[in-house]
Parts: structure tokens; C-alpha cells; sequence
């Protein structure tokens, strides 16, 4: 069955995906229209006219026709957000597009809709892509603007997209992410009035403050019920989301690359192509959203190798060590980490000689790395760097090579970064340069070879503060932005498909690049540096709705450092549980731990080991929230509906109020389930993680329509409950 349905008489496409559709049509003065989003639409016949959509009494006609446009170029009688600005001199700074014609075919597996739209008057053409796969609801769209003329052309704003959600009489909500160092992955909410909401980051990276994605709703959606509107863009740079509403009740999204600071020279023949922007409706609430997108981060965007990925346990240096780091340290810690049964241990900053200068410390590990990489091996643990390869140290041998590669402003002193924690002073390089992402590719791509590891983490600790480039024409300046962003992605791109199980990172300063695209090369994502379980348990909320729960990374898990964020002391269980749902990772001082420390530990991330395949590869549902409750709940659930597991904890319960039953969807109602229940608030050594109290076995049905009663009181109590089917 053809997912793309054309009716070539009335001008109209529909696109059909999953149990959404997606409609579009040209209008009497031929514009490209957007007729429907929303449910599943099986006719092309079906779609409304133009005419149907544009109505409104007292607006004239030509605007209604302007207004809903699919790809809004500024110009004419169009007054909201453009998706296209473009300049092309002698004074002319508009552009009206018409529609020109439409071809389908194959792309990437799936089914692709073309729509040409040209300038009436100038030569430029504007590709409107539209892809659809018959394994996905999510539809992807971008658009290429090419120059078809002999004069230069600039681009003042290239937008992605441009949604139209169905015009309602009352409001929409809307919900986006919020984000700062230590607190990212923010749900915030609010109403869509007459007017425009901007979303964006002008930091240089994806989602420093603000993540690339929207949500609307009628105001009564949840996690498991009612219709959700979404997208995301998939870019690594500054962006934009515009959410509008206009004086006619019609409320439209338009996004892409932030056109702050922004311009693209555009010379004859050549052609622009603008981020994809993913999209789709759930008619299951948040959770059916969000689950929607991680089966597309698995099937459409992650390398196969990454879906597959079993997520190993992870000890890193940082929390207990910092940047002194020693071969002697990281020898007798090596022995302890792989005691109590990590796989991959990571020597984080403080190895090398100086950022930009990739080599070892000769006085930290006078004989190298070698005797580390022997070591591990006899130990059966991979060994795994940490790379901030956007600067260089003014003491750096690259600096002094290279000090024409610094971002700056010509006649401006470059903007010096210090680091007082670790005493360095830095410079941004200009990662536009293609000889500067030249250099660090080849650079990367010598210390994986030669040192072997397993793992590699990104990480980014600055924003853009001087985004000049001295050396470019005037008019490639403000090219810097995309430029920038394409080189990063483009550098880890090639270094994974040169090493494919290598498994990145992907850091900046916490979860300041956390946008879907760098899930199409990065395996793990360190969702914030801010550790502190109770804050995790938020982050995890944010997080979950754009990535697998399996991709939650960062250095220390397991850790004492995370009480320096809340001067908040967590029991390690908790720490523990908590880390389970993502990639665990330990972050403590092995080499004083008690024995009896060591030995918990070991316990969990045996625990861990056991359960990792259920929690990295079911499906999420989010039954409770820290938000709304002193207790907060994650299930997960195979696809086969053969194991499930259920992680709760509270925090703030009083006057020993009982917990509800939480309701356990997605299991298979016919069939029956044996439970078992891990986190005795007893602890005792050996075994203390299963509870003494047997669960009986429950159907399917039962666990969904009556519950599961999951004993929790006061602060920091957590449990782990495993579901399997009888056969």
C-alpha cells in the first residue's frame, strides 16, 4: 500500500503514516496549502479544499490564501513568521512562491514527496522533501533552496518547516524543554495565545537553554492519554521554533536554523539545504510521543550498531580524581573497578598534555599509556579517553602553531576562557575552518588507532563568545554558525564510520548538545554533570522524551561528588536503581571504599547485568512524576511482552500515606506474569537486594486494570520490579 496517495485533478498529497496522515493542496492562487495533520485519513479524496481551510468570515481572501502557506516565504501579504527571507539585491528583499510541480519516489527505505515551489519573477527554486516510512508514525521533512539564476543570492532566514496543527476555538498548550548547566531536560508548559512564542539557542550548541522540540496539546493530554502534536529538529547549531497564533484561532510552528547573526551567500547554481525536522501526532498521550520517537531513533536515525549496543558498566576517574590522574592511580584503581565488575574504565580529563595537544602526560604516565592498556586487558576492562577537542590551551603546542585557528573578531582581543578548577586558560577554535576539523579528525582518528580504546567522550565546556572570522569575505561571515555545526558533526561522523563499535560520548557541559541528530553517531549522552539521584530522577522525565532511556550516560552514577550540587547525601541504592535505567556508570573513591562498599556495589551492577536488555530495549512508560507526587515511576516493557520492569522511588512521603497501585501497561493481558520485587530497605549483606515478601503471580490484565501495591515511605526508598512471563 502506497503511503504517499497524489490527486494529480485537485492538486492534493497525502502522506499516511502509521495512524497519522498528513494533507496538503494548491490553493486557487496557486500556493502549496496545508490542509490536514492529524488522524489517519485513508482518501486523498477525503482532504477538504483550500477553500474549506482558508474560510473565514471578514478575512479577505487573498490573506487567508497567504496564511496558509506550507513554506511562508516573506513577501506579499503574508505578516507572520517567513520559513524562506531572502535578499537578492537591487533592493528587491521578498520572495512569493508558487507552486510548480511534484515527483515520488524510493529514499533511505522509505516513500518521498518532492514539491517544487519557484519565485514568480526571480530564478529560485525551493524543494519541499517529504519522507514517509511504512515501520514508522514519524515523518521527516527539509527543504533545499537552490539559485537557479546568474546574480548571487542571499539568505536571510531557511527555515525547515512549517506546521499547521487543526485550528481549534480555545487554546492549545504547549510544552517544550528547558535547560541550564545543572538543570536540563526541564517539561514546561504554557498556554498558545494571539501572538508568537520563540523557542530558540543562540549559544552555538542545540539545547544549552531550550531543546529543539515542541508539543502542543488541547490542554487535557497526559502522559497516557489524548491527542500530542510534536517535532524536533535534528541539528547540532542555533535554532529556531516559532509557535504562532494569529488572529484567526490558527496556530502555526515554524522552525529551523536560527536566522539570529545569520546569512548565506547563495552563488548561481548553487543550492542550500536546510535540517530535517521530524514530526508526527500520538493520540497516546506524551508517553505515546515519546515512544514513538525512540522506536524512530532506533530504526532511522542510531547506527545498528548502537541499537544493538548491550550498554557496559562504566567506572570513570573524574568524580574521584579529577585531573589528577597518575599511571599509579589509575593502575591500583583499574584492579578495583574490574573487582567489582565494570567493563570500560575511563580516564577522564587530566591525561592529556594540554586540550589540543592529544597526547599523553609524559609526567603523569612517564611510560605512556601502554602499561594502562596491558593492564586492562589482563583484566578484561576496555579503556575509554575524554576529549574536548573545540579548544585549545594558549600553552597548547597547537596554539602556538596555530593561533590564526581561534574564533575571534579581527581587532578584538579573542575572549580567553579560565577555568579555575583546573587552572587552564582556553581558546574556541573555529571548527568552521574545514582545516581545523581536518586536523581533528586525523587527530582522533591516530589516538583511537593507537591506543586502542574502546570509548571516546565529546565533551564542551564554553559557548560561542567571539563567532568572527577574520580571514572569509564579509559575506561568508555569518556563516560561521552552520558551518561550525556541520564540521563537529561531520569529524564524529567519519571517526565512527572509520570505527564503528567505537562508542562516543556525547558531552557539552553536561547536556548542552542533546538534540536527536547526534544521536546518529553518539551511543551515550551525559545527560547532565548534576549526578544528584533526586535530580536524575527529574532529568530522566525531559530526557526520555526525545532519547532511549538506554542512551542516560555521565560520569558517576554511583558517587560521592554528586552531594557537592544539593549538599544532599543519597543512599546508594538509590544511586544505584536509578542508574540502572541508563548506562551505569561509578564514580567513587574505589581505592578508600570499605570492603563492604565494594561488595554492595558489585551486587548492583551484577543486578544491572541482569536487567539491562529489559530496561535499554522496552518500551517507556512514565507512570508517575516527582512533579505531581512524592513518588516517581518508570516501566519498561520488551516488544515481545515477555519482561518488564517497574523502577519507583519516593521522596517526600508523609503521614504514612500509601503509595496507589501503580497500573502496569503494555504487558500481554492473557498471559500471566511472575514478579519479583528487588530493594529489602533491610540491606542486608549477602542478598540484601531481593525483598523477603513474595508477589503472586498476576495476568496481564490485572497488573493494567488493578495494579501492583509497590510499598514506598519517607524519603529515598526505591524498588526494582521484574515481570516474565509463564510460558
Amino acid at each position: 500500500m502506497s503511503q504517499i496517495l497524489v490527486d494529480e485533478a485537485g492538486k492534493k498529497f497525502l502522506l499516511r503514516a502509521g495512524n497519522g496522515a498528513y494533507g496538503i493542496g494548491v490553493n486557487a492562487m496557486n500556493k502549496l496549502c496545508s490542509l490536514h495533520w492529524g488522524a489517519f485519513v485513508e482518501r486523498v479524496e477525503d482532504l477538504p479544499d483550500c477553500s474549506e481551510v482558508e474560510y473565514y468570515q471578514g478575512r479577505h481572501t487573498r490573506r487567508a490564501a497567504m496564511d496558509f502557506q506550507e513554506y511562508p516565504a516573506w513577501g506579499g501579504e503574508f505578516y507572520n513568521e517567513p520559513a524562506l527571507k531572502v535578499n537578492f539585491g537591487r533592493g528587491v528583499r521578498t520572495s512569493i512562491l508558487d507552486y510548480k510541480s511534484y515527483s515520488t519516489g524510493a529514499c533511505d527505505g522509505g516513500e518521498e514527496l518532492v514539491i517544487t515551489l519557484g519565485d514568480y519573477a526571480y530564478p529560485l527554486t525551493v524543494n519541499l522533501h517529504y519522507l514517509v516510512y511504512p515501520d514508522s508514525p514519524v515523518m521527516v521533512r527539509w527543504v533545499d533552496v537552490i539559485n537557479d539564476g546568474e546574480d548571487l543570492v542571499i539568505l536571510e532566514s531557511v527555515q525547515s518547516a512549517c506546521f499547521h496543527p487543526p485550528r481549534r476555538s480555545n487554546e492549545y498548550r504547549l510544552s517544550h524543554l528547558t535547560g541550564r548547566w545543572a538543570g536540563e531536560c526541564m517539561i514546561r508548559r504554557q498556554a498558545v495565545t494571539q501572538g508568537k512564542i520563540v523557542l530558540e539557542n543562540r549559544t552555538g550548541l542545540s539545547s544549552s537553554f531550550e531543546h529543539p522540540y515542541f508539543a502542543l496539546d488541547e490542554g487535557g493530554a497526559c502522559e497516557a492519554e489524548g491527542r500530542v502534536w510534536f517535532g524536533t529538529l535534528l541539528y547540532n547549531g542555533n535554532w529556531k521554533i516559532a509557535v504562532e497564533c494569529n488572529a484567526y484561532e490558527q496556530t502555526c510552528v515554524t522552525g529551523g536554523i536560527s536566522d539570529f547573526d545569520f546569512s548565506w551567500p547563495l552563488k548561481a547554481g548553487e543550492s542550500f539545504t536546510a535540517p530535517k525536522f521530524i514530526f508526527a501526532m500520538s493520540e497516546a498521550g506524551f508517553g505515546g510521543a515519546s515512544r514513538m520517537l525512540h522506536d524512530f531513533q532506533r530504526s532511522h536515525i542510531a547506527p545498528e550498531v548502537e541499537v544493538r549496543r548491550v550498554m557496559p558498566v562504566l567506572f570513570n576517574s573524574w568524580s574521584s580524581m579529577e585531573i589528577n590522574v597518575n599511571e599509579e592511580k589509575i593502575l591500583e584503581s583499574a584492579q578495583k573497578a574490574a573487582d567489582i565488575g565494570a567493563e570500560l574504565f575511563v580516564i577522564d580529563d587530566g591525561w592529556q598534555s594540554a586540550l589540543g595537544d592529544w597526547r599523553v602526560d609524559k609526567v603523569k604516565f612517564p611510560n605512556g599509556l601502554k602499561p594502562v592498556v596491558e593492564k586492562l586487558k589482563t583484566l578484561g576492562v576496555d579503556l575509554g579517553l575524554w576529549v574536548e577537542v573545540e579548544s585549545f590551551e594558549v600553552k597548547s603546542e597547537l596554539y602556538q602553531n596555530h593561533p590564526e585557528w581561534a574564533m575571534n573578531f579581527p581587532g578584538r582581543e579573542p575572549y580567553r576562557h579560565y577555568r579555575a578548577d583546573v587552572d587552564r586558560t582556553s581558546l574556541l577554535l573555529n571548527f568552521a575552518r574545514n582545516d581545523v576539523a581536518q586536523y581533528m579528525l586525523e587527530t582522533l582518528r591516530s589516538l583511537v588507532a593507537q591506543t586502542g580504546i574502546k570509548y571516546l567522550k565529546l565533551d564542551m565546556n564554553y559557548y560561542f563568545t567571539d563567532p568572527g572570522w577574520g580571514e572569509v569575505d564579509e559575506l561568508e561571515q555569518r556563516t560561521i554558525w552552520v558551518k561550525y555545526a556541520r564540521n563537529v558533526y561531520g569529524v564524529f561522523q567519519e571517526l565512527k564510520k572509520e570505527f564503528p563499535d567505537l562508542l562516543i560520548e556525547n558531552c557539552a557541559a553536561g547536556g548542552g548538545r542533546g538534540d536527536l541528530l547526534m544521536d546518529g553517531v553518539f551511543g551515550r549522552i551525559n545527560r547532565s554533570d548534576n549526578q544528584d539521584t533526586l535530580d536524575v530522577l527529574r532529568f530522566h522525565e525531559g530526557f526520555t522524551w526525545l532519547h532511549p532511556s538506554k542512551m542516560a550516560g555521565g560520569a558517576c552514577h554511583i558517587s560521592d561528588s554528586i552531594r557537592g550540587m544539593n549538599k544532599r547525601v543519597t543512599p546508594l541504592q538509590m544511586q544505584a536503581f536509578a542508574g540502572i535505567m541508563g548506562s551505569l556508570s561509578v564514580g567513587k573513591d574505589l581505592l578508600s571504599c570499605p570492603q563492604e562498599t565494594l561488595e554492595e556495589i558489585r551486587e548492583y551492577i551484577s543486578l544491572y547485568k541482569r536487567l539491562r536488555s529489559v530496561a535499554h530495549e522496552g518500551d517507556l512508560y512514565r507512570l508517575a512524576s516527582l512533579s505531581d507526587t512524592p513518588y516517581t515511576a518508570f516501566e519498561f516493557v520488551l516488544k515481545d511482552k515477555s519482561e518488564a520492569l517497574l523502577f519507583a522511588f519516593s521522596h517526600g512521603i508523609e503521614f504514612c500515606y500509601k503509595v496507589p497501585n501503580f497500573k502496569v501497561g503494555g504487558l500481554d493481558a492473557g498471559g500471566v506474569y511472575d514478579i519479583e520485587c528487588y530493594g529489602d530497605d533491610e540491606r542486608k549483606l549477602p542478598g540484601y537486594l531481593k525483598a523477603e515478601k513474595e508477589i503472586k503471580p498476576l495476568s496481564g490484565r490485572a497488573l493494567a486494570e488493578i495494579g501492583l501495591s509497590v510499598r514506598l515511605s519517607g524519603d529515598y526508598d526505591c524498588k526494582i520490579v521484574h515481570f516474565k512471563k509463564r510460558s
